[in-house]
């Protein structure tokens, strides 16, 4: 007996999708963490400098 074309078959188990998350370390050729070091310092000067310069008035 052959089998009859019109026989549904159990369909494979699809997994779910992975989410794959991919982090920069370099922003160019420099380490991200000096980069935000570099900001941050930059950041604090600016502010100092705009307090100082508040209190000199």
């Amino acid at each position: 007996m052959s089998k009859d074309s019109k026989v549904q078959h159990r369909a494979t188990r699809q997994h779910p999708p992975t989410k794959i998350i991919v982090q920069r370390h370099y922003v160019g050729t420099e380490k991200m963490e000096t980069v935000f070091k570099r900001i941050a310092g930059e950041q604090i000067t600016k502010k100092v400098k705009e307090i100082a310069e508040n209190n000199v008035n």
